[in-house]
């Protein structure tokens, strides 16, 4: 189920090489990242320089690659935005001192070619497919998928609740009281010799 889309920053010299560098970003996808990818945006293809945005099923990627005579993608730089580590607004994405655009995720960063796109484009690709992932995680259930949920609901507390034995914290507390008591003898003795000794 691969719903791809052609968002390129210029137009293709031959349409052949379109599908070939396609066919091997996917390939690369699959083989290194262990998923296929649903979307690809185009950043940058020229000759065998490969500069794309990937959406995974739970995330997203940022390549800096180039192909090889064999067709095979040769990744130079990526970026991974992880989905259960990205939060909206995280991704940042501005132009350097040479033009060229910077994208960064945490500590993490790659540098792309300049292009005709501002860098907030690819942000806001990248946070557009992050946040309809988002509202997937967040779809309704279905009955089966509730019940599941409540039934390991009840199991967790059930478990939590035979954990919390309060005969133990009884113990506890009579220890420490029975502590306490004899700490106070032992200082009302110290200070009854203390003032026997003046």
């Amino acid at each position: 189920m691969h719903q791809l889309v052609d968002v390129k920053v210029h137009e293709w010299g031959v349409e052949g090489s379109s599908m070939m560098h396609r066919a091997a970003i996917e390939a690369w996808t699959s083989d290194k990242w262990g998923q296929p990818s649903v979307q690809i945006a185009e950043w940058l293809i020229e000759d065998d320089i490969v500069q794309a945005f990937i959406r995974l099923q739970r995330g997203a990627l940022i390549i800096d690659a180039s192909i090889d005579e064999t067709g095979h993608l040769r990744c130079k730089n990526h970026l991974h935005i992880p989905f259960d580590q990205w939060n909206p607004g995280s991704i940042q994405a501005n132009r350097t001192r040479d033009s060229r655009v910077r994208f960064r995720h945490r500590h993490a960063e790659i540098v792309l070619s300049a292009r005709f796109r501002a860098p907030e484009w690819g942000q806001a690709l990248l946070e557009e497919w992050l946040m309809a992932q988002r509202g997937e995680e967040t779809r309704p259930k279905s009955s089966e998928q509730r019940l599941a949920t409540i039934r390991r609901s009840k199991a967790s507390i059930e478990r939590y609740l035979e954990q919390s034995n309060l005969d133990y914290a009884t113990e506890l507390l009579a220890m420490t009281q029975t502590s306490l008591n004899n700490a106070a003898r032992e200082l009302s003795r110290n200070r009854s010799i203390a003032e026997s000794e003046e």
